[in-house]
């Protein structure tokens, strides 16, 4: 089930669909045979509108085994779950073993269709998500996040991960987590890296970077990362570069500014703000600057 946080605005459906996949040559050749069959057991003689409609048949024939095919032949999380988000909305996802996946605006997460008892617990992300994995004392199933850079393997645990541009940043708040690279990440590190297996203790943040490379670090309060799931924002010497992109990954809006000079001005603390008009109204008064929603863009001048 899920929740969405966004007032007044409708819950968005769990999203599915089916991506075109050729079928079989065994079963392509089956369908045309019975489609032959059925013109040779008719009178010869026949118009061209039911020659027409014979081929608009077979047409739709194949293009049905094709969906039920690529449907029926998957097994990875293209045939689980997939739950999405708009610019500006927040949804809380329950997986099916109790673990709580609150997951960001503008992100995506899947889940495997496999979820048994016994087995891994997997799920993919793109965006940005917090997680709350429950842990299986009994059975000690893991719990994966797959991301674009690394695998994240808990089997209970606090934390947050972050995988919007070319960084994947992953919080850890409660327990331990293993990261295993990718082989893609590996070998964009190269030497920067001598292992692609890290575990992270609670207050350790990782950064990946894939040009300047891995970095991990200790923070007193890694809860700040999550801060998004309360409607808080963390800056510690932040520009406004970096926040313009921030707004353009939660809300979509793209910031522009008069000066280029101006995206350097930089700012530190913590605010919160429950939607882009309240952040838009605190930054423009921490950056001493003037700041103006026009349609689908945030224009940015100086005093």
């Amino acid at each position: 089930m899920s929740e969405d946080f966004t007032s007044g605005l409708p819950e968005d459906e769990m999203s599915f669909s089916f991506r075109k996949k050729a079928v079989a040559d065994t079963i392509q050749e089956h369908n045309w045979k019975k489609v032959e069959e059925a013109i040779s057991a008719e009178a010869p003689v026949r118009n061209i509108y039911w020659m027409k409609s014979v081929a608009v048949a077979a047409s739709l024939l194949l293009i049905l085994c094709t969906g039920v095919w690529y449907y029926t032949s998957q097994n990875d999380s293209s045939s689980g779950s997939v739950y999405k988000t708009d610019y500006a909305k927040i949804k809380k996802i329950t997986l099916p073993d109790g673990s709580v996946v609150t997951l960001n605006a503008n992100s995506e997460l899947k889940l495997s269709a496999n979820w048994t008892d016994i087995g891994e617990r997997q799920v993919w992300l793109e965006g940005e998500a917090y997680f709350e994995v429950a842990k299986k004392e009994t059975t000690q199933q893991k719990f994966i996040v797959h991301t674009k850079d690394v695998d994240v393997e808990v089997l209970g645990t606090k934390f947050n991960v972050n995988t919007r541009h070319e960084k994947s940043i992953v919080a850890l708040e409660e327990g331990k987590i293993k990261l295993t690279l990718n082989q893609t990440a590996k070998a964009a590190l190269k030497a920067k890296a001598t292992t692609g297996v890290f575990e992270i203790k609670p207050g350790e943040i990782v950064v990946l970077d894939t040009v300047s490379g891995l970095n991990i670090s200790s923070v007193a309060n890694a809860a700040t990362h999550s801060g998004w799931v309360r409607n808080e924002f963390h800056f510690d010497n932040t520009s406004l570069q970096e926040v313009s992109a921030i707004i353009q990954d939660i809300y979509g809006y793209k910031v522009v500014v008069a000066d280029e000079t101006l995206l350097q001005r930089t700012i530190s603390g913590d605010l919160r703000a429950d939607n882009l008009k309240e952040l838009v109204e605190v930054l423009q008064l921490a950056y001493n600057l003037k700041m103006t929603i026009d349609n689908k863009t945030i224009r940015v001048a100086g005093f």
